[in-house]
């Protein structure tokens, strides 16, 4: 097969229709043959395939449940449902399953051409679209981390009076400016970490690490923010073994972000952070924002364990996001 060409995936139990795709595909095309919709779901998993054609009246899996696992599969990749005569309801609902477009048999060579063509054209432009924004947010970002941190450093050495003493008012305005600029270098890094992971670029380092760790630097690094907001602090550490094994640093920054959180938008009452070992023997970390009134509780799944998220609320501003974060 012709590495350069795009890879076409033909999926029909009927003999008829699908060797005529293959036949006027096949000049142009690597053309792949798919006679039952469980064959295809296996043969996504082995080629890099770029646009399926399916025929939606199949016995058994049809071609509706192929939709959907192509799409579960790489949402990128484009369909083109082939439909026979009084089934257009049914394509319609393939339409809305995000298939690019449906053709009824017999379908015309010109068309059926035409139609592939187009919806690799849009697969390729919302490919080029991916880089452009990937490659946007990781120049801008490192075009502002530069001078930032060149900031960050000259403010660090003017609070500690290497260049000269400082009046308590400059004291507090060189304070400000320094948790300010930090603040934006974090966002900033925040973005670049975003871009590597959207890109595929950020490898895990796994490694096993205590959780008190991961909490008490967090802690201390947003003490003194917590004491100028005035809100009280309560950190529950049972005693034991907290280690798990996953990314630390990872783990850290997903750690900090919530935690951050919790101090930025809590403009009274306290936080709660805790780390407790599960019932499973994984070590779960929750942070959390105490405030006075109703509690509510729900959650949601992450990739490698479960996230419960709480909350307390009071009066019109409900408080920060109460996160936890399980890791084996």
């Amino acid at each position: 097969m012709d590495a350069t060409k795009p890879h076409i995936l033909i999926v029909d139990d009927e003999i008829g229709p699908r060797e005529s795709l293959k036949m006027i595909l096949n000049p142009y095309y690597n053309v792949h043959i798919a006679e039952r919709g469980a064959q295809a779901v296996e043969m996504l998993k082995q080629i890099p395939i770029d646009l399926v054609t399916v025929d939606l009246k199949m016995p058994g899996f049809s071609g509706i449940n192929v939709l959907e696992k192509v799409k579960q599969h790489d949402p990128d990749i484009e369909a083109i449902i082939i439909t026979g005569y009084g089934s257009l309801d049914t394509a319609i609902e393939g339409l809305r399953l995000g298939a690019f477009d449906y053709i009824s048999k017999p379908f015309d060579v010109n068309h059926i051409l035409a139609l592939v063509r187009r919806g690799l054209d849009r697969r390729n432009a919302k490919s080029r679209l991916k880089q452009v924004k990937s490659d946007f947010l990781s120049n801008i970002s490192h075009e502002l981390r530069t001078p930032l941190s060149v900031v960050v450093g000259f403010v660090y050495l003017l609070l500690n009076q290497v260049i000269g003493k400082l009046s308590e008012d400059q004291q507090k305005v060189l304070e400000t400016v320094y948790r300010n600029s930090e603040e934006l270098l974090e966002l900033i890094d925040n973005v670049l970490w975003m871009t590597s992971l959207n890109a595929g670029d950020a490898n895990a380092t796994i490694g096993k690490f205590d959780v008190r760790e991961v909490v008490n630097e967090t802690v201390k690094r947003y003490e003194k923010s917590i004491r100028d907001k005035g809100l009280t602090l309560h950190v529950e550490l049972v005693e034991g073994d907290l280690s798990i094994v996953s990314d630390r640093a990872k783990v850290e920054r997903i750690f900090q972000n919530v935690f951050n959180n919790a101090v930025k938008f809590t403009a009274e009452g306290g936080i709660i952070v805790k780390a407790r070992q599960s019932e499973n023997r994984t070590a779960s970390v929750a942070s959390g924002v105490a405030r006075t009134g109703r509690f509510r509780r729900s959650s949601s799944k992450n990739a490698r364990g479960s996230s419960d998220i709480q909350r307390r609320t009071s009066g019109q501003r409900s408080a920060a996001g109460v996160a936890s974060k399980r890791c084996r």
